[in-house]
């Protein structure tokens, strides 16, 4: 009886280890084109920005990027004074989607989201963050 106690308290403590890093808690992502990449349900979405340029990526479960062909996405984006806009994100590529902001406007977040094969995805994204990439030169926001 003390070994099945044992052994369930074992199974108990690996499956709240598993859920913890699989439940958007502290499990790494691998970043295809160095930018943050957050879970989406089945998927992961990528985004990167440079000089107001925002690149958005649809990666599979697996964190490999997916083509744009039959992807579609948007995004809605919250500026400093509390107003959201949403964005049509534009083919840019095979895999990437783009928009751009307007650099006269501060930006809080991003709520980026991709729809494929009757499947959504959706994250959001910081856009004042000014982190350092990780050791292996990625940005593992979550």
């Amino acid at each position: 009886m003390k070994k099945i106690t044992i052994l369930m308290a074992v199974m108990l403590i690996a499956s709240f280890t598993t859920f913890a890093q699989h439940g958007g808690g502290d499990h790494k992502h691998g970043s295809p084109h160095g930018g943050t990449v957050k879970s989406a349900g089945d998927f992961h979405i990528e985004v990167s920005v440079k000089d107001g340029m925002v690149m958005a990526y649809l990666l599979d479960g697996k964190e490999k990027a997916m083509k744009n062909t039959g992807v579609t996405g948007t995004a809605v984006v919250q500026m400093a004074d509390g107003q959201t806009s949403t964005i049509t994100l534009i083919p840019s590529g095979n895999e990437g989607f783009m928009y751009t902001l307007d650099k006269a406007k501060k930006y809080n977040k991003a709520i980026v989201t991709f729809t494929t094969g009757g499947k959504t995805a959706s994250a959001s994204f910081d856009l004042t963050a000014k982190s350092k990439p990780a050791e292996d030169g990625h940005d593992h926001h979550h």
